[in-house]
């Protein structure tokens, strides 16, 4: 197998990067109006102001808002990478909340009449 020359790999590496582009700007509003989607769920509050979308979460005051954009450019699309992230790291915390509900559901139904009444259940 011959080596590639400086100028082939330039070539590669550009062609592999116009191809990333190019799925990164074709799933772009699919992403977006999905974390949007979740954001919502998760008690972020959403608002539209012109061209871009406006989220911010309403359990987290003191952080700063995200920027979303209608229209993908470099910048739009790593607003959204940061609101994925933020959504994400929220939904795992809110899974932990739930998880521990249960345990300590399943805990305290394993109880019995008198184990409750002397922890004062």
């Amino acid at each position: 197998m011959a080596r590639e020359t400086k100028a082939q790999r330039e070539a590669r590496l550009e062609a592999e990067t116009a191809a990333m582009t190019a799925v990164a700007k074709a799933s772009y509003t699919e992403r977006m109006m999905a974390v949007l989607e979740r954001a919502v769920r998760e008690n972020f509050e959403l608002t539209v102001k012109g061209n871009q979308f406006l989220v911010a979460d309403r359990d987290e005051r003191r952080a700063s808002p995200f920027f979303v954009y209608a229209e993908w450019t470099v910048v739009s699309d790593m607003a959204l990478y940061e609101l994925e992230v933020s959504v994400e790291l929220k939904e795992e915390a809110s899974a932990e909340l739930v998880r521990k509900a249960q345990v300590r559901g399943k805990a305290l139904a394993k109880l019995t009449e008198e184990e409750r009444e002397l922890l004062g259940l």
